[in-house]
């Protein structure tokens, strides 16, 4: 009797190897995936908070905080904006800033938005 391996033990050995292997690479292809999707999630959230401080920057009756949308280009980044007056008591009236970014993932090539809000009343911003 011959010690060893018959190549049918081998192939089925061979077979579970790339499998597992295939297996333990692709949540290091997944992890990276998850990386560049989160960069570029970032990516969109500073455009947005940028979008977001310009206008808040304005005094509050600049004609740059007129109600209705607008939009917004800040770093080659197209902002979605939307302005809207609300009073909520007699004598009080707030502007609401609505800022979107509407972003294509290139890593998954998912549309997604990244939306902030802020009120300003005039008698804080002066």
């Amino acid at each position: 009797m011959k010690n060893g391996f018959t190549l049918v033990e081998v192939m089925i050995a061979t077979a579970l190897l790339i499998v597992a292997l295939s297996m333990f690479l692709g949540t290091f292809v997944q992890a990276k995936l998850s990386a560049v999707v989160a960069d570029n999630r970032m990516d969109a959230v500073h455009s947005a908070r940028m979008a977001m401080e310009t206008f808040l920057s304005y005094p509050y009756a600049s004609t740059q905080l007129n109600t209705g949308p607008s939009i917004s280009v800040v770093s080659g980044v197209t902002n979605y904006c939307y302005i809207s007056v609300v009073t909520q008591n007699p004598g009080i009236v707030v502007k609401n800033i609505y800022v979107t970014n509407r972003w294509v993932n290139p890593a998954t090539r998912m549309t997604s938005t990244v939306s902030l809000a802020v009120s300003m009343s005039e008698e804080f911003h002066k």
